[in-house]
């Protein structure tokens, strides 16, 4: 075990915020507001001309070498990926690195910089270009994440990941299409059929169905630490349901709960040599979920806009229905948007609705 890596904090539920500008002095904002886990976005997977193999990033890791040796509680955990952000690099023959040589990779680099991450987060997404080569995985790139994060858990990191909800979707209707595992990420968002629907979201085709689930399959769920599912998809089925079908969005956040907790299948999966595809189920305990939502630039239309309270009546309901416990926490993108007054700043207000929280709001006195 590695003496500089921190352990998740003990108490749930937890406040996970993404940043990139650690010089604004939001960081520090929202760490004093309650954030302990703060995901930084981002660093690539690099191969240089000379096919040297590195970690590429613009983050100012001395600013967040100060924030971490100032807020010694607080979690630190650098992302992968990201929206337009480049995949995993290949050599000039299309081979790439091993996602455990890649791990070894990232260790010494985060051994040089002074141990400032204490794990990793996967957010590989797709591309605003439908014919960029990120408008659709490959499995390489899959193995990758998945072999890297074996590897970083037996390194003793702390091992998350942010999917997009089309890309590991609890609601797909058991059995048809969307329950069906599929490398693109330049689908159509799959709610949104009718011709009115299509009028909303006027051409966007950016959803993927199901990718992340091979890295859970391959990996196994016990290799991550937490799993943040991105409701704040662009079109995403949660959107869908609370802007369009009108479903109560604690009724929705929940559907999403059961859903993972209990378990739902995924076909088509190519899980080994065989030339028949595989079914995997998908199950993820409370205590690796991660509700993920966006802060105050989403617009509600395109972006869902979940307020804490609707988080807070989520986490006491799930608490209630399973005897006690709560899903892990709440992620948000991202602190960079975070505002300057106290009830502008996501993390301030999930404290203090969290805060706010008794026993009899479990039903337990």
């Amino acid at each position: 075990m590695n003496n500089h890596i921190r352990s998740l904090p003990p108490t749930a539920p937890l406040i996970i915020g993404y940043a990139s500008n650690a010089q604004s002095g939001k960081v520090d904002q929202a760490i004093i507001d309650g954030a302990n886990i703060i995901i930084w976005s981002f660093i690539h997977l690099h191969i240089t001309e000379d096919s040297k193999c590195t970690i590429k990033t613009s983050l100012d890791l001395v600013e967040i070498r100060r924030i971490r040796e100032t807020y010694k509680h607080v979690v630190h955990l650098a992302a992968f990926g990201g929206w337009n952000g480049p995949h995993p690099p290949t050599f000039s023959d299309g081979s790439s690195l091993t996602g455990e040589k890649w791990c070894e990779v990232f260790m010494k680099f985060n051994e040089v910089n002074g141990f400032i991450f204490d794990g990793i987060d996967w957010d590989y997404e797709g591309n605003d270009n439908l014919d960029a080569p990120t408008s659709k995985f490959t499995l390489q790139t899959l193995d990758i994440m998945a072999d890297f994060t074996t590897e970083a858990k037996s390194q003793g990191l702390i091992v998350s990941m942010a999917p997009a909800e089309s890309y590991l979707d609890a609601t797909a209707y058991p059995g048809s299409i969307d329950a069906t595992f599929s490398l693109r990420l330049d689908l159509p968002p799959r709610a949104w059929t009718s011709p009115e629907d299509r009028d909303v979201i006027k051409g966007f085709s950016h959803a993927g169905r199901q990718c992340y689930a091979y890295v859970l399959a391959k990996a196994g769920v016990e290799s991550f630490d937490f799993i943040s599912i991105q409701l704040y998809e662009g079109y995403s089925p949660y959107v869908y349901d609370v802007s369009r079908r009108k479903t109560n969005p604690v009724e929705a956040i929940m559907e999403r709960v059961d859903g993972f907790v209990g378990g739902y299948v995924v076909n088509g999966m190519p899980l080994s040599s065989s030339s028949s595809p595989e079914s995997y189920e998908v199950k993820i305990p409370l205590s690796k979920l991660v509700i993920g939502v966006a802060n105050r630039w989403a617009d509600g239309v395109k972006f869902c806009k979940i307020d804490p309270k609707t988080l807070r009546d989520a986490y006491v309901s799930t608490k209630k229905e399973y005897i006690g416990e709560g899903f892990l926490g709440v992620m948000f993108w991202t602190v960079n948007e975070e505002g300057e007054d106290a009830e502008t700043r996501m993390t301030h207000e999930l404290k203090k609705e969290f805060q706010g929280l008794n026993p009899v709001d479990f039903g337990e006195l």
